[in-house]
Formats: structure tokens, C-alpha cells, sequence
């Protein structure tokens, strides 16, 4: 395993995705309950946009599983439900999951760069915020397209390059902020996005994301996620969250949701 990669997984091994707003007793059936209830309000859209209906029965795999909320909710209805993961703490948080749900769940201790499943072995794959930690992303999405069957479905979530963060807020925060005045723009993704000492993360446009899945078909995208408190230091926690997802958070928004299928059938 390369540096950087070593670098991403003892990272998620010491902060798995997720965890960080929780205070019940780390692993426990209240954690994951407190964490599937943080997630339902922060993230309202997540389980329309995995459209759970479309997942019956079959055989789908989740890359990248923080606490285990998408993972719980697809083993609930799949044929058959597959985990991957990079970070061996966050398999074990999952297997945890596993135990005090009884879910029908399988673990994978790999990364998306080599996944060890057959070709055209899989109905659909999920990966929601775990691409763009990764620094060959073009081999993880050339691996997800190998393993799907023709007509299977990839439904992804990655760090979008035209969001108000990205755009306004870093380059403000370069200049002003003294926690972040002189930092790269990298060293501003990785720490804004996902905590101090986060060793790799990246944001992607449409355009960028389509050439990436050039070897599938039906490419959609949407916009979704927005922190008031870029806008408005200070005040923009007052206004609803829901404000801020249904305006900006639908342009501008920190997160570029997408599906796209492998073409054939």
C-alpha cells in the first residue's frame, strides 16, 4: 500500500466518517442510533436520492461505509448487501452495526482500486462521500464499472468544485481566517471538509465527473448540502437548515450527487 493511502486509512481508522457529532459510548446500539438520527436531519434527501425501492432484491455494494447509516438501510432491502471499506476500524464499527441489528450485510476489508469480486458480479454499487478521498479515482470507478453487470447502476456522492465553499468561502478563509490565512486551497479542502489531519480529499465538477464516467451511460447529477454560516458568519445557524438545502444548498451546494449505469443489458 502507497504512502498517501496508508495515510487515508490510519485516518479513518482514528475519525471513522461520521462520528464526530455523536455522544453516545462509541460502538454502542445508541451511538448508531443517534447517528442514523444526526444523519435523517442533517441529510434529509440521502434516502430519496438512494431510492431504496430500486435496490430490492438485489445484489448491491457500498464503498466507503462511515457509521453504517446507507449500509443499514440497503442490507434492509437488498438480495444481497456487500461493505467495502479501506479502514479496518470502520469495518469493525460496522460489524458492531451488524450485531446489534442483525443486518445481512457482507465486509470487505479492501480498497476501491482493486476490489476482489468478479466482473459484472453486482446489480448496483453506492459510494456516498468516499471518492473523492481517494487519489486514483479514474481506477476506483473503472473497478465499480468492471464489477456491475450491464445495465447495473452506480449512485455516488462526491465534494462539488462549483460550491459556495469551494468558490467564495476557501478563498475568503485564505485571506482572513487566521486559522487558514496562507494555507493551499488543498490543505483548506482536507481540513474543511473533513478535520484536521485528513491526508487527501478533492472536489470535482460535472464536467470533471462526466469524463471520469465516460464508460457509462445516463449520467444525472444534482446539487445538495449548504452551511448558512459561510454565508452569514455567526447568524446563519438561526435560519432553518431546510432554507438553506432548498435555495443555495440546490445550486451552490457543498456535495455533487450523480448516478450513472453501465450501458448494455
Amino acid at each position: 500500500m502507497t504512502g498517501v493511502y496508508s495515510r487515508v486509512r490510519d485516518f479513518w481508522n482514528r475519525n471513522p466518517c461520521g462520528s464526530s457529532h455523536i455522544s453516545s459510548p462509541y460502538g454502542s446500539r445508541d451511538y448508531f442510533l443517534e447517528c442514523d438520527a444526526y444523519f435523517q436531519d442533517v441529510y434529509p434527501y440521502l434516502l430519496a436520492f438512494l431510492d431504496l425501492d430500486s435496490l430490492k432484491g438485489r445484489t448491491v455494494m457500498e464503498i466507503g461505509l462511515g457509521s453504517g447509516y446507507t449500509l443499514h438501510r440497503i442490507s434492509q432491502v437488498a438480495g444481497r448487501c456487500v461493505g467495502l471499506d479501506l479502514s479496518e476500524e470502520t469495518l469493525r464499527l460496522n460489524a458492531r452495526r451488524k450485531e446489534f441489528f442483525s443486518l445481512n450485510v457482507d465486509f470487505v476489508h479492501a480498497s476501491a482500486t482493486d476490489i476482489p469480486l468478479a466482473d459484472g458480479s453486482l446489480d448496483a454499487v453506492v459510494t456516498i462521500g468516499c471518492l473523492h478521498h481517494i487519489p486514483d479515482i479514474g481506477r476506483s470507478i473503472a473497478e465499480i464499472h468492471r464489477v456491475l453487470k450491464p445495465g447495473g447502476e452506480l449512485k455516488g456522492m462526491v465534494y462539488n468544485r462549483h460550491s459556495w465553499r469551494f468558490m467564495v468561502f476557501i478563498p475568503l478563509a485564505r485571506r482572513f481566517h487566521p486559522g487558514f490565512r496562507g494555507k493551499t486551497w488543498q490543505q483548506c479542502v482536507n481540513e474543511m471538509y473533513d478535520g484536521s489531519g485528513n491526508p487527501y480529499g478533492m472536489v470535482y465538477s460535472r464536467k470533471e465527473m462526466t469524463r471520469l464516467l465516460r464508460g457509462f451511460g445516463d449520467v444525472r447529477f444534482r446539487v445538495e448540502n449548504f452551511v448558512g454560516e459561510e454565508v452569514v458568519p455567526r447568524f446563519g445557524a438561526l435560519i432553518p437548515r431546510p432554507f438553506w438545502l432548498a435555495t443555495l444548498g440546490k445550486v451552490l451546494g457543498l456535495d455533487l450527487y450523480f448516478t450513472a449505469r453501465k450501458e448494455g443489458s
